[in-house]
């Protein structure tokens, strides 16, 4: 049983809506969802690019390692193509940590070995096996706020046994883990958890310390879903995204997992738990492909906000002008960026690495425009997003034909005039839409913390010197 089979029920522990969910087909906001993440493994059918041959063997191109520029542009096709069959919505489908696991075997000898297990090789295998079963992973990183004032081990010792996951027990053939994960997105309909911590932890943290990976049909692992975004009850005419799916995120609780020695990646060291996000070359490769899944996401936005100006007729306005402007050339520059972030990539353990300096400056900026162009969509449709009738009516012989007449206007018919301000209303006002606006802006860190690791590695070098020279100059002047 696997996502790419399409069969969830493995005795998984997920609750929505008060209950353990036993049958995930009979449940909308997981079978439809289901459909759209399905699209990564049928798009490897359909199109000939989304393999790459390995020793003979036909595998997912998502779990090439890229040797080239070529070998970038490669995959950055795919994640466009993956990111279009869900508008950009979906944030973390199988291509997300698949590119990830593609230079795990390049990056895993800085996990070494100890008494316990030999980390490096169990990282290695488990890639491996991702790789040739072609597992959707999921992975969970962030710890719950409960005061993030004090480090993990003071919590602890309060008795905030679910403040981050820690060691509970050592046994001679693994490590018995117990404590939680907040926002894991996608976590309910994934084959594996992918457990990692961000840099942070203090040195007396070592009970947190911790990496792997575990199935999320093993005993003790608990999926606890949000409340679901999707209008069930309404047609897609009404709610053509949050009707179609819901990006589901959840609570993951570790209530006594066992986790066996051979699936550990790091155990007890604090120093290595810290460096496993960069050292493993997942944050660059990730970045790359989330970067792209943006940019599709603000393709989106930015063409809805323009056909809404040209069907309300707001384009010879001197002002929307401006704003329509702004939007298609901040989609021009994160499309540059992106391509420049591949074309002055460079290598590092025998694997190209895209520039991570430029991918930084997408994420920083993809916030700032995804956002503006929300703010156009919601202006541009004004009054009229919060007023449009149920489509129901619209079949209603009492009042269809009135309200054709009163809603249509030689720019657009009145059906077409309510399709086009639901789905301005689903991604800017309904729940969906405010979710998706929460997303683009913390899921890859603070924007602030973005800036911040941008600046402080960024090579003004010859900037120095040419002021340098200036001064310079300056001083010598008699």
């Amino acid at each position: 049983m696997t996502t790419k089979d399409g069969n969830l029920n493995d005795g998984r522990a997920v609750y929505y809506q008060g209950k353990r969910i036993e049958d995930f087909t009979a449940e909308p906001v997981f079978a439809r969802t289901l459909k759209y993440i399905q699209r990564y493994y049928e798009l490897q059918n359909e199109k000939a690019d989304h393999m790459y041959e390995d020793k003979g063997v036909q595998c997912p191109a998502m779990f090439l390692p890229p040797k080239s520029i070529e070998d970038l542009a490669k995959k950055c096709k795919i994640y466009e193509d993956v990111a279009r069959e869900s508008f950009g919505m979906l944030g973390r489908t199988p291509d997300f940590i698949d590119t990830g696991i593609a230079v795990l075997d390049y990056y895993a000898d800085i996990l070494g070995s100890d008494q316990r297990t030999n980390y490096a090789l169990n990282a290695k295998k488990w890639g491996e096996d991702v790789k040739n079963k072609d597992l959707f992973v999921s992975h969970a990183i962030q710890n719950p706020q409960v005061d993030r004032s004090k480090n993990l081990n003071t919590l602890l010792e309060e008795g905030q046994e679910f403040a981050a996951v820690w060691i509970k027990e050592e046994r001679p053939d693994g490590v018995l883990v117990r404590g939680a994960k907040q926002v894991n997105t996608l976590a309910p309909l994934a084959d594996e958890l992918m457990f990692f911590n961000l840099p942070g932890l203090s040195a007396e943290d070592k009970k947190f310390a911790l990496a792997f990976s575990v199935p999320l049909a093993t005993e003790g692992v608990k999926i606890v879903c949000r409340k679901s975004t999707m209008r069930e009850g309404f047609s897609l005419k009404d709610y053509p995204l949050s009707g179609a799916f819901d990006e589901m995120d959840a609570f993951i609780i570790f209530d006594d997992v066992f986790i066996p020695n051979e699936r550990l990646f790091v155990c007890g060291d604090v120093a290595l738990s810290n460096a496993f996000f960069e050292g493993s070359g997942f944050f660059v490769h990730t970045a790359h492909q989330d970067e792209v899944r943006g940019y599709v996401k603000l393709e989106f936005v930015t063409g809805l906000a323009v056909r809404l100006a040209e069907k309300l007729g707001l384009t010879e306005f001197l002002r929307v002008q401006e704003i329509l402007g702004t939007l298609t050339v901040n989609l021009e520059m994160i499309k540059s960026s992106i391509l420049a972030s591949e074309y002055t990539a460079h290598i590092e353990n025998e694997v190209l690495r895209p520039n991570m300096q430029v991918l930084l400056a997408v994420r920083a900026s993809l916030t700032k425009y995804y956002d503006e162009a929300l703010r156009a969509i919601a202006e541009f449709a004004s009054g009229s997003i919060v007023g449009v009738p149920d489509f129901r009516e619209f079949e209603n012989s009492d009042i269809a034909d009135l309200l054709k007449a009163s809603m249509s206007s030689p720019l657009i018919q009145a059906e077409e005039r309510a399709l086009l301000l639901n789905l301005a209303w689903d991604i800017t006002g309904e729940s969906f839409g405010q979710r998706q606006r929460t997303y683009e802006f913390l899921h890859g860190g603070n924007p602030m913390w973005i800036k911040n690791m941008h600046w402080k590695t960024a090579d003004l070098s010859k900037a120095y010197d040419m002021i340098d020279k200036v001064l310079e100059n300056a001083k010598a002047e008699k």
